[in-house]
């Protein structure tokens, strides 16, 4: 994470698939909602996301699900997606996104390749209103 407070802007960067949970269906090695990025409202979030795993992943920002859909929902901000939704980046590709967080709330970080998400592939985004600066935690208790 990197985060400039003076122009309130943050850049994750992804890997989806990296070793660790789920069997590649993750993102940065979580997966199931295991890691939680928080911003405050109103800052500007960009990602860049690579797909460091054999099979084909992509990433899209959607509302807070009850339930894992099969493949991509409505998209929660404008460009807050990768390229190759439904089909995923090829090995090794990289794309990057950027939106405003100006809706606050719990969101999902979620794979839209058919039956990912399904399979664990999502984390949470939280965009907060009391938050003043963007952190990462993590799900130490599963």
């Amino acid at each position: 994470m990197h985060a400039d407070p003076s122009s309130k802007s943050v850049r994750f960067d992804i890997d989806m698939g990296a070793p660790g949970e789920g069997s590649g269906l993750n993102f940065n090695g979580y997966s199931r909602g295991h890691m939680t990025f928080t911003v405050p409202l109103g800052w500007n979030v960009s990602m860049k996301v690579t797909n460091a795993d054999s099979l084909p992943h992509s990433l899209e920002i959607v509302a807070e699900q009850t339930t894992p859909p099969i493949d991509g929902v409505e998209t929660a901000f404008p460009r807050a997606e990768t390229i190759d939704l439904k089909d995923g980046m090829p090995p090794n590709a990289s794309d990057s996104l950027s939106f405003t967080a100006d809706k606050a709330g719990r969101y999902w970080i979620m794979c839209a390749v058919p039956g990912h998400a399904a399979g664990g592939m999502w984390d949470l985004l939280v965009v907060s209103e009391t938050a003043t600066a963007p952190v990462v935690t993590f799900d130490t208790g599963h």
